[in-house]
């Protein structure tokens, strides 16, 4: 149980430093400041995790090529479809 603690908080941490990355990237490129939505944050987690976390924070997203953008793109479509069949799986199990 000690190790699922410990990756939990690492992810944390991860997390929280990417949105801290995000929003620093935003405030420069964007005209207004909007807040992170859930996407942003998935995005930010799965350019980390494919190595091009560096390029975005330097080019933002219009940097990327469309082969990197596009497997972003399937990753963000495949665990929003993920967590959406978690989500009904335990309102069916609540309701039972």
């Amino acid at each position: 149980m000690e190790n699922k603690n410990e990756n939990k908080k690492t992810n944390t941490e991860i997390t929280e430093e990417l949105i801290y990355k995000c929003e620093k990237t935003r405030k420069n490129n964007s005209k207004k400041d909007k807040p992170l939505t859930d996407n942003d944050i998935m995005k930010y987690e799965i350019a980390s995790e494919l190595g091009l976390i560096d390029k975005v924070t330097e080019l933002g997203w219009a940097g990327l090529t469309a082969k990197e953008a596009g497997k972003i793109g399937g990753m963000l479509t495949s665990r929003k479809k993920q967590k959406k069949k978690a989500e009904e799986a335990k309102k069916d199990d609540g309701t039972v």
